[in-house]
């Protein structure tokens, strides 16, 4: 499998706006709008994973002060129970040249049985990945709370950290969602 850098492809681009808007709610989703225009200026890439001509799945990456924001990760159906996602992970890791973040959903704040156990097995192959829960930061979004993950150190105030990403991301209405937990 090969991670295919696809920024530069006008088709490519508008495929994977059409995969975010399928596997991604409304209020996860950044405006498409936003992610080209931070494209054209270095600070998103899109990608694809490709293995024998076949999109097995895409990511799309944000670069922030140093950190590698994973901002979507999904694996197409035709790539899910044969370890796509296991294998993703390092070519990300080999684009990002450092420190991975990414938000999974609380699994405290789940619903039903069925959306705790898919927040935990989810949770749970990030760390297997290398991955650990950072304290002391959520994400309020309109439906759930998001919880930061990274296979790294992250270094400063990271309530502060999230509030910058997402200003950049989305604008000043996003940092009055970011949170502390206390802890």
């Amino acid at each position: 499998m090969e991670l295919v850098d696809v920024t530069a492809n006008k088709t490519d681009v508008k495929q994977l706006s059409k995969w975010l808007k399928r596997d991604f709610p409304l209020a996860e989703r950044t405006p498409f709008r936003i992610l080209e225009s931070l494209a054209k200026k270095g600070g998103i890439r899109f990608y694809f994973a490709k293995e024998g001509g076949r999109v097995l799945a895409y990511t799309v990456l944000h670069f922030f002060r140093g950190y590698t924001q994973v901002l979507y990760l999904a694996v197409m159906p035709e790539g899910r129970g044969r370890g796509t996602g296991s294998k993703l992970i390092p070519l990300i890791k080999e684009k990002a040249g450092g420190t991975l973040i990414l938000e999974v959903e609380d699994p405290a704040c789940a619903e039903t049985q069925e959306e705790l156990v898919t927040r935990e097995r989810r949770i749970a192959f990030y760390r297997r990945l290398g991955f650990e829960m950072l304290p002391g930061c959520r994400l309020l979004i309109p439906g759930g709370v998001l919880r930061p993950m990274s296979d790294g150190e992250v270094k400063g105030d990271l309530p502060e950290l999230w509030r910058s990403m997402y200003r950049e991301l989305a604008g000043a209405f996003f940092g009055m969602f970011i949170r502390t937990d206390g802890k």
